[in-house]
């Protein structure tokens, strides 16, 4: 075949290819005819160009297929690019349709609360269990902190204060998580730690005369706060558990695709983070009346659990 004959027969292949390329860079929606054709002509241009030296073509000729075949690889190997209706779909379907399946939510979430609420409801009849548990200093301490009325505040502080407990909190559920390299046992044991520890301080605290200020800090904020630690745990627990039962897989392959699994779990943690960070800055410190901290916690936990049990749901 000479040069002549082979750009005659090829050409009209390269031409097609040339006017499907646009579309397929620009994301428009094509017909599964024009995708298939892509893939056909795309393989024979990569063909072609490994032709090309042979039959000698001019430098215009080859340097047209290396710019075909330099887009057409563009286009099969580029990401997609997200766009809202992709975000969106991952918050509110994938997220709660994954956090409902996952085994490790439903074992440290209920771990958490039940340690949590058993501790808390111990300690508040009996101080001598709380002081075994916390110790008599620690529980001073924490009467002390929030027996006192509370300090005017400013916008300034309370903007200051988000960042602190945003701080405070990612790093409490960033340890959480990360013990779970203990082969998922340290982000077991830190969830009902946190459980039996913060349970007993706020059962304690209840008995005291630091019990209305201690309510008014903690009730709209508390649910998004605690669940996040179970969350954390259960991711921690998902990629430590890896290393104990990879399956048929290996030790690396195994942590990459469930560290993939857990960030559903990651993701719920750290918005449930974000969120009582800024109630507790802005609505913890402020004078307001009681009922209405009461009717933001009830609506909180209502619109978390309607968002996780409802979430994805045709």
């Amino acid at each position: 075949m000479t040069p002549a004959v082979f750009l005659q027969q090829r050409s009209p292949d390269w031409d097609e290819l040339t006017r499907l390329l646009p579309g397929l860079e620009h994301k428009r929606k094509s017909s599964v005819a024009d995708l298939l054709k892509f893939a056909r002509l795309y393989r024979a241009c990569c063909t072609d160009l490994s032709l090309a030296s042979a039959f000698r073509l001019s430098r215009p000729e080859q340097h047209r297929l290396e710019e075909l075949v330099a887009r057409g690889h563009s286009v099969l190997y580029s990401i997609p690019r997200r766009t809202f209706r992709d975000v969106a779909h991952f918050i509110f379907s994938i997220v709660p349709q994954a956090i409902r399946r996952d085994i490790f939510v439903r074992i440290c979430v209920p771990l958490f609360y039940g340690s949590f609420l058993i501790c808390g409801g111990i300690s508040y009849y009996s101080k001598p269990f709380a002081e075994n548990v916390a110790g008599a200093a620690v529980l001073e301490s924490y009467r002390e902190m929030h027996e006192g009325g509370h300090d005017t505040v400013t916008l300034g502080d309370m903007v200051g204060a988000s960042g602190f407990y945003i701080a405070n909190n990612v790093g409490l559920n960033l340890l959480t998580f990360g013990l779970g390299a203990l082969l998922g046992i340290g982000s077991l044991f830190f969830c009902l730690y946190n459980g039996i520890f913060l349970g007993t301080i706020i059962g304690h605290l209840l008995t005291t005369p630091a019990r209305d200020n201690i309510l008014s800090w903690v009730v709209a904020h508390a649910p998004f706060e605690l669940t996040a630690i179970g969350f954390s745990a259960a991711a921690g627990m998902r990629i430590g558990f890896a290393l104990v039962t990879p399956g048929a897989r290996t030790y690396l392959l195994a942590v990459r695709e469930e560290a993939i699994a857990s960030l559903p779990a990651l993701f719920s943690a750290a918005m449930l983070t974000f969120f009582a960070a800024f109630i507790e800055a802005f609505l913890g410190p402020l004078h307001a009346d009681m009922k209405l901290k009461i009717g933001i916690g009830s609506a909180s936990a209502l619109l978390m659990i309607s968002y996780f049990f409802l979430g994805g749901r045709k």
